[in-house]
C-alpha cells in the first residue's frame, strides 16, 4: 500500500486524490487502510489472490442486503474494483467510539428487527464466504437439511481432507438431520449477518452500532446469537434488548451448542488443530447417541 504506483492506481480507479493513508484494523484476511482524500476520510480493504475480487464483491452484496430492511446501520459501500495489485473495496470510514449501554441495546434490538426479514427458502442467491472459506448457500425448504449438509457436512469434509479429523468422527448426514430436527421449533428463514463475533460490529463516535464483514444468508435467527456467545464481546444489554423484541424459544440453550459447532469447525479449518478438541467435544454433546 505504501508504494506510489499503488496509490496512483487507487486514485485512478476510484477517481480520488489520496493525501495520506494509514493501516487500520480490518480482520485477518484483508489489508485495511484509512485513506485521507480530497473527498474526506475513506476506508479501503485490499485483498490479493485470485479469489480476492469475488470475496470482496460478496462482502459488498452482504452489506447491501443488511442495509436493505432499514433497521440497522452498515458502512456505505462505494466501489469494488480489481487492480493489478489485488481487489479493492472502497467504503465509508466510521470513526469509532467506546459505546454505551444505549448503543448495545440498539444493536440487540436492531438485530432482532433484522431477523424479521424473511424469504420463502433458506440459503442465498449466491455462494459467499465465512472468513476465507467458501460458504455454499443453495436454496432449501428444510432448515435441518440445509444446516446439516451445507454447513456442518461441508466443514466436516474440509477438516477430514486436511487431516484435522478422522472420517469416523463425522456423523452421517441423515443422522445429523434427524437430530437437528428433534431440537428445532418452527423455523422461519431470517436474514442473518452470518459471522456475528465481537470483531464484526463497531460503535461509532455518535454511539450508533454498525454491522461489518457479513456472511449473509437466510437461516435460523439463533445462529447469529450462537456466534455472538462463542467468543464474547456482547453485553448483557444486547441480549436483553434482543429478547425484548424476539423472546427466546423453548430449547434455545440446547441449540446454541449445535450452531456453535459450525463456527468451531470453521475455526478448525482456518486455524488448525487447536480447535479439534472443541469440535469433538461439541459433536459428542450435540449428537447424543452417535458413536464414532
Amino acid at each position: 500500500m505504501a508504494s506510489d504506483p499503488y496509490i496512483r492506481t487507487l486514485e485512478r480507479i476510484f477517481g480520488l486524490r489520496i493525501l495520506g493513508h494509514q493501516p487500520v484494523r480490518g480482520g485477518d484476511i484483508a489489508a485495511s487502510h484509512l485513506l485521507q482524500t480530497s473527498q474526506g476520510p475513506l476506508f479501503v480493504k485490499i485483498l490479493q489472490g485470485s479469489g480476492g475480487y469475488d470475496m470482496l464483491a460478496a462482502e459488498a452484496e452482504g452489506l447491501a442486503a443488511l442495509k436493505g430492511p432499514g433497521v440497522i446501520s452498515v458502512p456505505e459501500v462505494y466501489q469494488c474494483a480489481q487492480t493489478e495489485f489485488g481487489a479493492a473495496l472502497l467504503m465509508e470510514y466510521i470513526p469509532t467510539g467506546s459505546g454505551s449501554e444505549v448503543s448495545h441495546e440498539t444493536l440487540g434490538r436492531s438485530l432482532a428487527l433484522l431477523h424479521r426479514s424473511t424469504s420463502g427458502t433458506f440459503g442465498w442467491s449466491r455462494a459467499n464466504y465465512i472468513g476465507s472459506l467458501p460458504q455454499n448457500n443453495p436454496r432449501e425448504q428444510r432448515w435441518a437439511f440445509f444446516f446439516a449438509r451445507h454447513r456442518l457436512k461441508f466443514q466436516f469434509d474440509l477438516a477430514v481432507s486436511s487431516n484435522f479429523l478422522e472420517a469416523r468422527q463425522v456423523p452421517a448426514v441423515d443422522f445429523m438431520v434427524q437430530r437437528i430436527s428433534s431440537l428445532l421449533p418452527e423455523v422461519r428463514p431470517a436474514l442473518l449477518h452470518g459471522d456475528l463475533w465481537g470483531g464484526n460490529y463497531l460503535i461509532s463516535k455518535d454511539d450508533t452500532p454498525y454491522l461489518i464483514d457479513p456472511s449473509v444468508y437466510f437461516g435460523h435467527s439463533e445462529v447469529d446469537l450462537a456466534m455472538s456467545r462463542l467468543f464474547g464481546g456482547f453485553s448483557s444489554r444486547f441480549y436483553d434488548a434482543y429478547f425484548e423484541v424476539s423472546p427466546a424459544q423453548p430449547g434455545f440453550e440446547d441449540r446454541m451448542a449445535l450452531y456453535q459447532l459450525y463456527y468451531l469447525l470453521v475455526h478448525l479449518n482456518l486455524f488448525g488443530r487447536s480447535y479439534a478438541a472443541g469440535v469433538t467435544d461439541s459433536v459428542d454433546s450435540v449428537f447424543q447417541g452417535y458413536c464414532g
